[in-house]
């Protein structure tokens, strides 16, 4: 494994450790804080370490960047509050959230 392939594969760890964390103990605010569904939260909250293990060395960002620019008239902070906590049209059959 590269080095690049084992640096991303333990930041996707921290950060699936991360949001299953949120995942147990606030839903709502993980899906504002992560972009994701309730669904996608209840199976993240049920993983087991073994399986984020196994999800963080898929050898792809688990982490999903969000745009750093508003719209204009917009602040940054309403925009933030504004943004949808799950991103439609996109699904990846090999994964477990």
């Amino acid at each position: 494994m590269s080095t690049l392939d084992e640096d991303l594969s333990r930041l996707n760890f921290e950060y699936l450790m991360l949001a299953r964390e949120c995942a147990r103990s606030n839903p709502v605010e993980t899906a504002w804080r992560f972009g994701l569904d309730k669904d996608r939260i209840e199976k993240l909250a049920d993983m087991t370490l073994d399986r984020l293990r196994e999800q963080a060395e898929s050898s792809r960002a688990v982490i999903q960047l969000l745009p750093v620019y508003a719209p204009s008239g917009v602040s940054m902070g309403t925009y933030a509050d504004l943004l949808q906590p799950f991103i439609p049209g996109w699904t990846d059959e090999n994964s477990a959230l």
